[in-house]
């Protein structure tokens, strides 16, 4: 901890010593973010929580729309904003993760090899947001959203299973909802798909 406790101290100092409109700001305020978030999974500090996800958006807001970076810092803030619903349960924090998601997403190249890991987090958002609000638009988005997530990873990418996996999810729960047979089928293929992804000695395989 005295390392990491360090390492937020030095982002800190960073940021406060570079100049509103250096060129460099928002990437020490990402990083910034990124060291209190990461300290905060560590020790659970809501204080850590609610000032990486007010960096995140500073950072956000000091990249410009261009910016090969824009896409990163867009899901790092999404992703401290989906953490903190986690903890607290609001909304607001909810819409806004799924809107910043989006953006993320909206903001990637077709062929930046994040852009599957973007696309999983909004489908992950959506999911969420639907087992609160029962918006099968936010279900049926979820589920577009996952297979894209899929469809551009690759065939020996190690996430490729999870992905599958959470497709196979949403698909089951939309046929929960609808009874619809075509997702009953897709969903059982797809899952079917995850196994055969997921090494023997995987310990998710079971």
């Amino acid at each position: 901890m005295d390392d990491l406790n360090r390492a937020v101290d030095v982002a800190s100092m960073a940021v406060d010593t570079t100049p509103q409109d250096h060129r460099n700001r928002a990437g020490r305020l990402n990083n910034l973010g990124n060291r209190l978030g990461t300290r905060f999974n560590r020790t659970g500090s809501m204080d850590d929580l609610n000032r990486a996800v007010d960096v995140a958006g500073m950072a956000v807001d000091t990249t410009p729309q261009d910016h090969p970076d824009r896409a990163g810092r867009l899901n790092n803030l999404g992703n401290w904003l989906g953490t903190r619903f986690d903890r607290t349960g609001s909304m607001d924090d909810l819409n806004r993760a799924v809107d910043v998601a989006g953006m993320a997403v909206d903001t990637t190249p077709q062929d930046h090899p994040n852009r599957a890991a973007i696309l999983n987090n909004l489908g992950n958002r959506l999911g969420t947001r639907f087992n609160r609000t029962g918006s099968m638009d936010d279900l049926n988005r979820a589920v577009d959203v996952a297979g894209m997530a899929v469809d551009t990873t690759p065939q020996d990418h190690p996430d490729r299973a999870g992905r599958l996996n959470n497709l196979g999810n949403r698909l089951g729960t939309r046929f929960d909802r609808t009874g619809s047979m075509d997702d009953l089928n897709r969903a059982v293929d797809v899952a079917g798909m995850a196994v055969d992804t997921t090494p023997q000695d995987h310990p998710d395989r079971a």
